[in-house]
């Protein structure tokens, strides 16, 4: 297959929502998204040939969670497995289950995460012993604000990125969350700059409106095939290339290198650089496409100083201009690259594991022209979604396109 061609499609979408009035576990909620994107493509169960989660939901922590997740629905496969870059490993379900369908092992495979962490389990302490090394950093007692600020104040010093920057991702974020029913920070409304300066610390330099919050449950899935099969189907979204990359695990660990196999990472050591930059050359190149031929982004923008390192690190801003992106209002309803149009990981918040699927869902409903909450005044034909994972450790990302511009 050369680049350019789609390397696979997607030809069924669902999703399901959660909240403190209206509790479901994972398992629920993963139930009920299958069953729609399964209806959406227009086959049974018996049709699926594997399942691909990412890691086991927080709110679900048993081992095997994809096998147990078949063995709910009844539904036997050939292969179910957990994609484990951290949260980033849900973003290359979907590049894990194109190489098994082009390499002839299979025909419909669905691509699924759900969580509730809020809604059943103690986030904030689970989060810090999660992604904190246990010899070197747990002692210290972090928090994930306390670890990804350190980043931020790096970010600072080196660019010259200061918190009324980073209130123009915050603010630029909740003018879509505002709008999307099932936003987590959707009550307040948008917001200004004196909001967000106004709000307490949560780990300086990060403040209240700079990071995310935890949401109530969602689930996802996706039903992926081959771009053959998907000639047929009703309303496809295509996948044009995908990338994934990880470099380390803990923060720390990060600190401590010294060189690394990727270029793009930046002179070592350093915080301002992530694997974003080796998962979107791969994304691109096997796209056929550029940064240029996007028009729409979903990103893990989790704390607001990573709005603007991943905007550079995806090739939008050189590195130190990714708050530019923002300033300029390209990012908003009538910009010229819409991005986290659900209000993104910062206002449509963290249901847990689940918010890089919430990512994909989003990217599929504005390609397809049902979007929930607003949408750009010009529907959008390629979109990038990138996907993070533990301290700016992990990413994947996957470039889609609609019907009419990705169609082989």
């Amino acid at each position: 297959m050369s680049a350019g061609e789609p390397v696979a499609a997607i030809v069924g979408m669902g999703d399901a929502y959660a909240s403190k009035a209206d509790r479901k576990d994972p398992l629920q909620l993963a139930t009920e998204a299958t069953m729609a994107a399964l209806a959406d493509a227009g086959i049974g169960k018996h049709q699926v040939d594997a399942v691909f989660t990412g890691r086991s939901p927080w709110a679900d922590k048993r081992s095997q969670w994809s096998n147990i997740f078949i063995s709910h629905l009844q539904m036997p496969v050939t292969l179910t497995s957990e994609i484990t870059l951290h949260g980033a490993g849900l973003t290359s379900t979907i590049a894990v289950a194109s190489q098994m369908i082009a390499a002839g092992a299979a025909e419909y495979v669905l691509c699924v995460q759900s969580d509730a962490t809020e809604l059943f389990v103690d986030a904030v302490a689970m989060g810090s012993e999660a992604d904190s090394d246990p010899q070197y950093e747990v002692p210290y007692g972090p928090t994930i604000p306390s670890l990804y600020a350190q980043a931020a104040c790096r970010y600072f010093h080196e660019y010259g990125v200061t918190e009324e920057d980073l209130a123009e991702v915050a603010i630029a974020n909740q003018r879509w969350g505002a709008r999307h029913p099932h936003a987590a920070k959707r009550k307040h409304g948008e917001i200004d700059r004196e909001k967000v300066l106004s709000s307490p610390y949560v780990a300086t330099p990060l403040r209240r409106w700079m990071c995310s919050t935890w949401g109530g449950g969602t689930g996802g899935a996706l039903v992926v095939t081959s771009p053959e099969r998907a000639k047929e189907a009703r309303d496809p979204v295509w996948v044009r290339g995908y990338g994934s990359a990880t470099t380390h695990e803990y923060l720390t660990d990060r600190m401590n290198m010294r060189s690394g196999r990727f270029a793009g990472l930046g002179e070592f050591p350093n915080l301002t650089h992530t694997a974003t930059v080796e998962a979107a050359r791969q994304a691109f190149t096997r796209s056929g496409l550029t940064p240029s031929d996007v028009d729409m982004l979903q990103l893990s923008v989790n704390f607001a100083h990573m709005g603007p390192i991943i905007m550079e690190d995806l090739g939008f801003a050189k590195k130190g201009h990714g708050i530019d992106v923002y300033r300029e209002g390209r990012t908003g309803v009538d910009g010229d690259l819409p991005t986290d149009t659900n209000g993104g990981w910062l206002s449509f918040g963290q249901p847990g594991i689940s918010c890089n699927m919430d990512s994909l869902v989003e990217a599929v409903r504005q390609l397809r022209g049902t979007a929930l909450g607003l949408a750009p005044k010009r529907k959008p034909r390629t979109v990038l979604v990138q996907g993070a994972g533990g301290m700016l450790a992990a990413a994947g990302v996957m470039v889609l396109s609609g019907n009419e511009a990705g169609r082989p």
